[in-house]
């Protein structure tokens, strides 16, 4: 048995994901329901994280805190050790998580009115960050060949070329589908934002969880002439489930763009980091490889364990999972809108993401959280599989 098997009491730390009161609100969800929505895990954390958070605690002082030296050395040995990534102190920024960073990323780097390109579908986060600081949301859809997402390199080049156009942000590996990038692919999209003087800003954060037998590839591996126009987003939240520690940071080689995002964090008031951060982000990157290795062949475990269910609902097309704990599923087959599509996970008593909140040309798919324990996710899967058993009958939808 291993240890992810084991059910946990998320309600108990007040986890959003599980409270009853959102699942009614939000999904009119029963208290029984599973969700299978919010991107975080239903694992307990390492053990090695525990520890450095209670040994933290019994300090019992709480005030304000700075960044030691540790926090750089550590970051800096994880990316060498687990990535390849030769990283210098000076480069590093920590931030209380990637979504507020993109927020002043945008605020530091563009105009009001100016625009900023992204991928779709994508986490929608991505356009409130550009839309919410009144710039102009550029997208330029991805393309679905051979049941995977590729770039539409000439409409992305097209729309940089635009003189209004400043910055991409560019999500790898991909949310919600998992797709990793290749090197060539990365390559192409580096070379892009050179040839149009478009800042890249890669959000790397899931690349934690990639697949065994999948390589991931950093934007500046793939394309080491971008490393001086283009910001990093990292982070141990996912991997880790530390979400709740608003712990992340990004790598900035040049010091003009550095300098220039420090401005927008000090306009923001990010000062000292949170008590409890930094003591969990070095147990996680120096203590817990072998638990990350065994969680992340768990949740590859539970992709396969789910791909082989789901072979029972011929209307519902998984993607293939090359990283992380969300699949990303084409049920255009099964429902005829997304209206449908909701009662039936409503009828589950099962949350969801749906397709549109992913921006753009995300309908017709659905988004499922598969980071928990294979009990709980067989529950779940029993009951789709119930639920589609006794679904009306009816002519399949037609895709167009």
């Amino acid at each position: 048995m291993s240890q992810f098997d084991t059910l946990f009491d998320r309600k108990a730390g007040n986890a959003r994901k599980w409270a009853d009161s959102v699942l009614a609100k939000k999904f009119g969800l029963t208290p029984n329901a599973i969700p299978m929505d919010l991107a975080d895990l239903d694992f307990p954390v390492a053990p090695p994280i525990h520890d450095a958070v209670m040994a933290r605690a019994a300090v019992s002082d709480y005030s304000y805190t700075y960044i030691p030296d540790a926090f750089n050395e550590t970051v800096i040995a994880w990316n060498a050790r687990r990535f390849g990534l030769e990283l210098e102190a000076d480069w590093l920024k920590l931030s209380y998580g990637t979504v507020p960073t993109l927020h002043y990323i945008v605020q530091a780097f563009t105009a009001v009115g100016e625009s900023v390109l992204i991928n779709t579908p994508a986490y929608d986060p991505f356009a409130e960050a550009v839309e919410h600081n009144q710039r102009q949301l550029i997208t330029s859809p991805l393309k679905l060949e051979n049941d995977r997402y590729v770039f539409d390199f000439e409409d992305m080049a097209d729309k940089m070329a635009r003189p209004d156009e400043k910055v991409f942000i560019l999500c790898s590996p991909q949310n919600p589908s998992g797709r990793v990038w290749t090197a060539e692919e990365l390559e192409q999209v580096g070379d892009l934002c050179l040839q149009h003087h478009v800042l890249l800003v890669s959000d790397e954060i899931h690349r934690d969880i990639v697949y065994p037998g999948v390589h991931f590839t950093s934007i500046w591996q793939a394309c080491p002439a971008i490393r001086d126009h283009s910001i990093l987003c990292l982070s141990p939240n996912k991997a880790f489930n530390l979400g709740g520690l608003k712990t992340s940071y990004v790598v900035i080689p040049d010091a003009g763009i550095r300098d220039r995002l420090a401005q927008q964090f000090a306009a923001n008031s990010i000062t000292s980091p949170n008590s409890f951060a930094i003591p969990a982000l070095i147990a996680a990157y120096t203590k817990c490889d072998a638990w990350l290795d065994e969680m992340v062949a768990y949740v590859a475990d539970n992709f396969a364990y789910l791909r082989d269910r789901l072979a029972e609902i011929p209307e519902m097309q998984m993607m293939p999972a090359e990283s992380g704990f969300l699949a990303w599923i084409d049920v255009r087959r099964l429902f005829a809108d997304e209206a449908e599509l909701k009662r039936f996970f409503t009828a589950c008593d099962l949350s969801c993401v749906v397709g549109s909140y992913f921006v753009a040309d995300g309908e017709g798919f659905v988004r499922l959280n598969i980071g928990m324990p294979r009990p709980l996710l067989k529950e779940a899967l029993d009951r789709i599989l119930a639920i589609y058993a006794t679904w009306h009958q009816k002519e399949a939808p037609v895709l167009k």
